[in-house]
C-alpha cells in the first residue's frame, strides 16, 4: 500500500516541478508535509480513497500536538509546528489533493474545505537607520572583504532575497543605468534600481571576481574557488557583520530585505512601489511593513504629546 501513496506523492512532486515551477526549497516542504501524512495514514490503517475532512483533521492535530511521537518526528525549539508551520501543510494537502482530483484518482476533494489557522501578527525585524549607517561605516573596509561588502551593500540597495542574490548573473547588471534583472519566485523577472554605493562595492569586487572566475561562470557572486556560493555561506556572513552593529535575534540575509523595505517606506516611498521591488504577489505580504511605521507613531505620539 505504502508503494502507492508513494507513487502518487511523486507523480505531484514531479507536476510541480515540471509544470508549475516551484522551487526546490517548496518540492523539499511539500515532500515532507506529504510523506508525514502517507506516515499517518498507513498508521492509521486508511487509503486515500477513506480520506475524509475528519481523517484530514486528525492528521493535523496530530502534526500541532506537542507531545506526539507518532512519526518520530523531532520537534525541536525552533520548530514546534506553529501556526505558519501547519498553514503549509494544509497548502501541501489541498495542492495535493487537488491534483489527485483532477487526476481522478478520488472521487472528492475533501482538503477544500480545510481552512488556515489565524497567523500571530509579528513585527518583522529590522535594522534602525543608526545600525546600517555602522553596518557600511567606511572604516570596516579593512575589515570586511571586498566581495561581502559586495554582498552587504547588494542585499541592502535591492531587497533582494537570499537565492536571488546567489543565482544574480553579471550579464544581469547595467551599470549604465544602475538596475538589475533578477528572477523570483515562480521564475518571475524584476528589474530593480541600486545606488552608487552598491555600484561602486560591485566594482571594486569585480577585480576579484575576474582573477577566480577561471570557469567563465556569468554568476556574479562567486567563492575564492570561483564556485557558486551556497545559502549557509551567505547566511553566516551576514550574520557575522549585523552581529557587530545589532543585538536583533534574527541576523540573516531576509533582515536587510526587511530593513530595504522599512527605510523605503519610512522615507515616504508608495507601498505599491515597494511591493513591486520585493516582488511581492499580493500587496498584504507588503503591507506587514506599514504595522512597524505605525508603531513607530504610536512611540512618537507617546513620547511628545503632553496628553499621550
Amino acid at each position: 500500500m505504502k508503494e502507492v501513496y508513494s507513487k502518487y506523492i511523486n507523480q505531484y512532486l514531479s507536476h510541480l516541478k515540471n509544470n508549475k515551477k516551484y522551487s526546490s526549497n517548496t518540492l523539499i516542504s511539500y515532500e515532507n508535509d506529504l510523506t508525514q501524512f502517507e506516515k499517518f495514514l498507513v498508521t492509521s490503517g486508511f487509503g486515500f480513497e477513506d480520506v475524509d475532512l475528519n481523517v484530514l483533521k486528525s492528521f493535523l492535530a496530530e502534526v500541532s500536538d506537542p507531545e506526539s511521537r507518532m512519526f518520530n518526528i523531532e520537534k525541536t525549539k525552533e520548530f514546534k509546528y506553529s501556526s505558519v508551520s501547519v498553514s503549509r501543510k494544509i497548502s501541501a494537502l489541498k495542492s495535493f489533493f487537488k491534483f489527485l482530483y483532477i487526476s481522478k484518482i478520488v472521487p472528492k476533494n475533501y482538503a477544500s474545505f480545510l481552512t488556515f489557522p489565524k497567523k500571530p501578527k509579528k513585527l518583522v525585524q529590522y535594522l534602525r537607520q543608526k545600525e546600517t549607517e555602522k553596518l557600511f561605516d567606511p572604516k570596516k573596509i579593512t575589515e570586511t572583504s571586498l566581495l561581502e561588502k559586495a554582498i552587504l551593500e547588494s542585499f541592502y540597495s535591492t531587497g533582494m532575497r537570499s537565492a536571488e542574490l546567489m543565482n544574480l548573473k553579471f550579464s544581469n547588471i547595467n551599470f549604465g543605468n544602475n538596475t538589475l534583472k533578477v528572477t523570483g519566485k515562480g521564475n518571475k523577472e524584476r528589474v530593480i534600481p541600486f545606488g552608487n554605493e552598491c555600484k561602486n562595492a560591485i566594482k571594486d569586487y569585480l577585480v576579484i571576481r575576474d582573477i577566480i572566475n577561471t570557469s567563465g561562470s556569468d554568476l556574479l557572486f562567486l567563492n575564492k574557488n570561483g564556485k557558486k556560493l551556497y545559502p549557509m555561506y551567505i547566511y553566516r556572513l551576514v550574520k557575522k557583520n549585523i552581529t557587530k552593529i545589532s543585538d536583533l535575534k534574527k541576523k540573516s540575509p531576509h533582515i536587510l530585505r526587511h530593513t530595504f523595505a522599512t527605510h523605503l517606506l519610512e522615507n515616504g516611498a508608495d507601498i505599491r512601489a515597494i511591493q513591486e521591488l520585493l516582488g511581492h504577489s499580493s500587496l498584504s505580504t507588503t503591507q506587514v511593513y506599514t504595522h512597524i511605521s505605525t508603531e513607530k507613531l504610536k512611540k512618537v505620539y507617546q513620547k511628545s504629546h503632553p496628553k499621550a
